[in-house]
């Protein structure tokens, strides 16, 4: 009888080594939900995991909108800048007149033509659509117009 005693004995023993094992190894993976300085139940955690959760995707929301609104912002933007200078008397004087055209990314934007003279100097402005006008446009003011739509390369 004692025999049995001292076996059942040793099996619970051993079954509580065993157990212990594998509660230390239970803490040491989920020691965040089991932490004993600050015990928090795993509702708890995983309520405020849904609160982050939720304010995170809102403020992806308001990054989303922000975002498209910038890209709104940029297509109206005069980006696209071309610059010709030229002499409309070819006997007197220099490059003094110019042509300045602005546009934005969809050829959209004005033309500013200044002639030079000995007197003065005159300014014209022309509206540009889809990189068109719907006034006369001299050679330089075409010539600005393409510099402005061509690719810049870089040297």
């Amino acid at each position: 009888m004692i025999t049995l005693l001292a076996a059942i004995i040793i099996i619970q023993l051993a079954t509580t080594v065993y157990l212990a094992m594998r509660v230390t190894r239970l803490q040491s993976g989920y020691g965040e939900f089991l932490d004993k300085q600050n015990p928090k139940s795993i509702e708890q955690l995983l309520k405020s995991y849904h609160k982050e959760v939720v304010s995170t995707g809102k403020k992806l929301d308001e990054l989303a909108d922000f975002s498209a609104n910038l890209h709104k912002l940029s297509s109206k933007g005069l980006t696209k800048i071309g610059l010709v200078r030229f002499n409309p008397f070819a006997d007197k004087g220099g490059d003094q007149s110019f042509c300045l055209a602005a546009l934005n990314r969809h050829l959209d934007g004005f033309i500013i033509s200044s002639i030079h003279t000995r007197t003065g100097a005159r300014l014209y402005a022309k509206e540009i659509t889809e990189g068109k006008s719907n006034h006369h446009l001299s050679d330089e003011e075409m010539r600005a117009i393409q510099k402005a739509i061509s690719p810049r390369t870089s040297s």
